[in-house]
């Protein structure tokens, strides 16, 4: 559940898409069966602690399949401690921090995996992939 700091108002909205690609055909998406439930395309997707990065700095927070049914789509916005509180200490910059921390320790996006056509037909390791999206859920 996202903070509730809302007081000084919400801002820094931002939507992301996250996908994963085939690393033997980076232009292929690896095809996703979450059956429309948002719960395990969030599961699926994003790591334990970085559900709980955005559900601790996030203010405004909602999540969807995306359109192809293949990827997770979250929009989140950010309320403010208030006036004193220096940029870098606020909720959007501690989100923005904390994120690039899981993301250089790989513990941002799970590690999802598809079978190959080609001539090694194990499981490999998928390419995640976060984009800029619109439009916002909220």
């Amino acid at each position: 559940m996202p903070n509730s700091d809302t007081q000084d108002g919400v801002h820094n909205k931002i939507t992301k898409e996250y996908k994963f690609y085939k690393t033997d055909d980076d232009s292929a998406v690896v095809t996703q069966s979450f059956s429309g439930n948002v719960e395990t395309a969030k599961s699926t997707c994003l790591t334990a602690d970085a559900l709980t990065n955005n559900d601790t700095n996030g203010t405004q927070l909602e999540y969807a399949i995306t359109a192809d049914g293949n990827g997770l789509k979250m929009t989140i916005a950010f309320g403010t401690k208030g006036a004193g509180t220096a940029e870098g200490d606020d909720w959007a910059a501690t989100w923005t921090t904390t994120k690039d921390t899981l993301t250089a320790a790989d513990n941002y996006f799970k590690v999802v995996q598809y079978t190959s056509g080609g001539e090694d037909p194990g499981p490999l390791d998928a390419r995640p992939s976060s984009t800029d999206a619109t439009p916002h859920l909220f």
